[in-house]
């Protein structure tokens, strides 16, 4: 993943966790993951694998796809019913 990749994946994993009023602990939990791996991603220190972005992506009721899109946040919204 390039430099933008992480950034996209930084900005949205946040704005994610915000919406959903989830703590990074939260989030990676239910990714069954590290704590630190949440925080190296928003961080961007660390380029997540496709197996990481698998198991991220469905604790946002999203795709691997749809985590990194634009409209990351809508379609996250919109899924839960809110």
């Amino acid at each position: 993943m390039d430099r933008q990749g992480r950034t996209i994946l930084a900005r949205n994993l946040k704005l994610l966790r915000d919406a959903f009023g989830m703590t990074q602990e939260d989030v990676a939990g239910a990714a069954q993951i590290d704590r630190s791996y949440v925080s190296l991603i928003e961080t961007k220190k660390y380029a997540a694998t496709v197996d990481m972005l698998d198991k991220i992506a469905p604790v946002f009721h999203l795709g691997i796809d749809e985590l990194l899109s634009a409209e990351a946040i809508k379609t996250a919204k919109a899924r839960r019913g809110k």
